[in-house]
């Protein structure tokens, strides 16, 4: 055995998980979530029933991979975003308005990743979750030593603050009654809108007093 030969063997299996998944979500797009079936997944992916539960042990995990995704892909550029110049503020809401774009092409589908989610939202159990709320913190750590938040801030309870506030924007969004949806409730704007206020503080602001 070479050296090289795991790595080969990852790669093969990294490539039939992908196909499984691509396949599973191009079949919810077309049939939805609930009509489409695991035989029509591993038909259209041309892999066996027990290579698909191989992978995913039922259906729901593809909808835990695919949350998972996107947690992955925020923290893909944790790094620049840190570096960044501009504001951790700013920086922070431009975190949150990324990660709810990728729930705005299919609703339908997102209704069932925001289900499987939200069971682990504030439990994060798996590398991309916790890599999601390394980054939040980061920034929020950031945010009080440059003085934009008090020098008494405590980055995991802020961090649970500003998550409750997505999940309930998203929730309020995904949930609320098509006459909602009438009435021009733009995701991204609402969501701004909500964590501008939980940066700026609803109470108004005494001269002399302190924060």
């Amino acid at each position: 055995m070479t050296l090289a030969e795991p790595s080969r063997r990852e790669r093969k299996k990294e490539e039939t998980r992908r196909r499984i998944f691509e396949s599973a979500m191009e079949l919810f797009r077309v049939k939805g979530y609930e009509a489409t079936t695991v035989d029509e997944i591993t038909e259209k992916a041309d892999v066996g029933r027990g290579t698909f539960f191989n992978y995913f042990p039922k259906k729901d995990s593809l909808l835990a991979y695919l949350s998972e995704e996107r947690l992955a892909a925020a923290e893909e550029n944790a790094a620049a975003l840190l570096a960044e110049p501009a504001p951790a503020r700013r920086k922070l809401i431009d975190l949150y308005l990324h990660a709810a774009t990728a729930w705005e092409p299919d609703v339908e589908l997102s209704r069932y990743v925001f289900h499987e989610w939200l069971k682990r939202a504030f439990e994060p159990t798996v590398d991309a979750e916790k890599g999601w709320r390394r980054l939040v913190q980061a920034l929020l750590e950031q945010g009080r030593l440059n003085g934009e938040l008090p020098a008494d801030t405590d980055p995991a309870r802020a961090d649970a603050i500003l998550s409750s506030v997505y999940i309930a924007t998203l929730f309020h969004w995904l949930f609320c009654p098509e006459d909602c949806r009438d009435q021009d409730f733009d995701l991204r704007r609402e969501l701004e809108t909500r964590l501008c206020l939980v940066f700026d503080g609803l109470a108004p602001r005494i001269a002399g007093a302190k924060p």
